[in-house]
């Protein structure tokens, strides 16, 4: 599919190197790889800070683009196109400005927005899609840790933990639950929001925004979603989701995570991507001849395990080589234009919690 031509690497450490191998070319600038007449795509996967020059000079020079995050900055010969980590830049004016750069220079720009492919999100589409649950009237999202301060800890050390711009985990875990939201339920039509310092560094590590859909003859339908980086339990909440007729529940990170972590599988071994049957979801069904489970005898439930769809990390990469191929922009998944209304909420997120109160998407 793609060939995996260049790494930049901005401080020379050897790291490239050692785990990219000789066949790889290694540099220590951008411009290196600009002008490197056989690179098309570029990724770039470096702190938030630096997404907005890098995709810029990127696509002036023609190249596509594409954002992901890590330490090092990629180049694949594949044809022209660039992929940036989320969050695409650390503003929404400045993902509109790259937006309106792709389109002039007739060049693709998309964003890293893998969790998209997640096992967990692609079984609550699934799970939507179906009807089971009845009209949706509570969503929570939730992507905690717990992740205490080490004694060791040095503000500077990890660009995530020491205070400066976008540096919180709305920036990073955020983009990942708001696109999923945005993905399932559209653009809002007000915003609240919450950020704090848990552990003191300086960093607004948690989160909590809500976003509000509204339903004719009805209360608006809001959307939970949050982060928390001190939340100690053994396996962690991911989705919550309460229907007319049904509720599911899912826990745990997603498998490919834990595959990946643990080097158990690799994105091209069988069964990557499946979850093992007791971290299936839990999905609870309204039913006449169900059991009574809870302090209403007149209620009765349907209990299942709701089989996982597998997770594909890999679909991002696939999605974007089938449309270099084809030329067919619209079969893009991650289209730059989500990535700055993601962007958008983040920014009206900060704002309420700044300010103390719900906001209208219209005041942007």
């Amino acid at each position: 599919m793609f060939v995996l031509h260049s790494v930049m690497e901005r401080t020379p450490r050897g790291v490239a190197l050692s785990v990219c191998g000789d066949s790889i070319k290694v540099v220590q600038t951008l411009d290196e790889i600009l002008t490197d007449p056989a690179v098309d795509l570029v990724v770039v996967s470096t702190p938030n800070n630096t997404h907005y020059s890098y995709c810029k000079a990127a696509l002036n020079a023609g190249k596509h683009g594409m954002y992901c995050q890590s330490r090092i900055q990629l180049a694949l010969t594949a044809i022209s196109s660039v992929l940036v980590e989320k969050p695409i830049t650390p503003t929404a004016a400045e993902a509109d400005d790259l937006v309106q750069l792709a389109k002039s220079r007739n060049l693709i720009l998309t964003v890293y927005q893998n969790r998209r492919w997640d096992s967990d999100f692609l079984t609550v589409q699934k799970l939507l899609a179906s009807g089971r649950l009845g009209e949706i009237n509570e969503f929570e999202s939730s992507y905690d840790r717990y992740r205490p301060l080490p004694s060791s800890f040095q503000s500077g050390v990890n660009w995530k933990e020491t205070p400066g711009q976008n540096n919180e985990v709305v920036y990073s875990l955020g983009s990942h639950t708001i696109d999923q939201a945005y993905v399932l339920f559209g653009m809002p039509h007000r915003v609240g929001g919450r950020l704090w310092d848990t552990r003191g560094i300086g960093v607004n590590e948690s989160f909590l925004m809500d976003l509000y859909y509204p339903r004719p003859h009805k209360s608006d339908l809001v959307v939970v979603l949050r982060a928390s980086i001190l939340s100690p339990l053994p396996s962690q909440i991911r989705f919550l989701i309460k229907g007319s007729t049904g509720s599911f529940v899912k826990y745990g990170m997603d498998a490919q995570d834990l595959q990946t972590l643990g080097k158990s599988k690799g994105a091209s071994r069988e069964g990557y991507g499946e979850e093992p049957k007791e971290t299936w979801g839990t999905l609870y069904e309204v039913k006449e001849g169900g059991k009574v489970l809870g302090q209403d005898p007149g209620v009765r439930y349907d209990v299942s395990k709701y089989e996982s769809v597998p997770g594909n990390a890999p679909g991002l990469y696939e999605n974007l080589y089938e449309v270099l191929m084809s030329g067919d922009r619209s079969k893009l998944v991650v289209k730059p234009e989500e990535a700055a209304d993601v962007l958008r909420l983040i920014e009206l997120g900060k704002k309420s919690s700044i300010e103390g109160r719900v906001i209208l998407v219209s005041e942007d």
